[in-house]
């Protein structure tokens, strides 16, 4: 990835955060033309359920980004590190697990010999296992970057695991994500009678759009070390992995 291109990468995540942000200071601004303090704090019920919508939406965005990078540098396989080869071979390995998959040769005689069929879909991976390193690397980012409609801390470790990148990143952002997910939850729920106050949401504003801040740099990062490459092909690219993804 040449430093243009970088460049380029970087801007596009600023883009995607940007017009966040902007977009929540434009309805953050409308709610404070609010006659009485009252009605304020019942409209900041809706600022916090945009926050979290914006705060799943920019993540899952900033990692598929990422994804998309990966898929657009024409790697193989042998090429990456383990959680992105097993990220593209998703559907390799969910049709060696398929149990609705039968044996050609006895799908009829013996449809129910589970074991058999087992065998069978063993028999058929090995044949084509040779052949896996040199697939193309392409992976549905909607599939590893899945919030679950619900972007709770253990859900994004779960995603940067999915991706090779260290879990653990997340771990100091738990307790903004979890504040923002409580409060979106007792408005989400109905519980949430009185509103919130300006500083809260302020406070817990400024805490999320920091957090995002880490993501990029943590993606950037990354991208920029070439976190997927095994230490062979960052050897031959001339880069050095800075991920704790493994090699092959």
């Amino acid at each position: 990835m040449s430093e243009l291109d970088l460049a380029e990468f970087r801007a596009e995540m600023e883009r995607e955060r940007t017009w966040r942000e902007t977009e929540l200071r434009q309805l953050r601004n409308q709610v404070s033309l609010l006659p009485s303090e009252d009605q304020r704090k019942t409209a900041r019920k809706a600022l916090v359920v945009m926050l979290y919508a914006h705060f799943e939406g920019v993540s899952k965005a900033l990692l598929s980004m990422y994804v998309k990078r990966i898929n657009n540098s024409g790697l193989r396989v042998d090429e990456v590190v383990p959680p992105i080869g097993a990220a593209s071979l998703a559907e390799v390995f969910s049709a060696l697990r398929d149990p609705n998959t039968k044996c050609k040769v006895f799908g009829k005689q013996l449809p129910d010999d589970t074991a058999l069929h087992r065998f069978a879909r063993d028999r058929e991976f090995v044949e084509v296992a040779w052949k896996i390193a040199e697939r193309s690397v392409q992976i549905d980012a909607d599939k590893v970057v899945d919030a679950e409609s619900n972007l709770k801390p253990v859900v994004l470790k779960k995603i940067l695991f999915r991706l090779g990148l260290d879990p653990d990143l997340a771990k100091p952002w738990e307790g903004t994500i979890h504040c923002l997910l409580n409060h979106r939850n007792t408005v989400a729920h109905g519980t949430a009678r009185f509103g919130l106050d300006a500083k809260l949401f302020e406070e817990l504003e400024r805490a999320v759009w920091s957090v995002v801040g880490e993501i990029v740099k943590a993606v950037f990062d990354a991208a920029a070390g070439k976190a997927y490459l095994t230490s062979k092909a960052q050897r031959l690219a001339g880069g050095a992995a800075t991920g704790p993804a493994g090699e092959g």
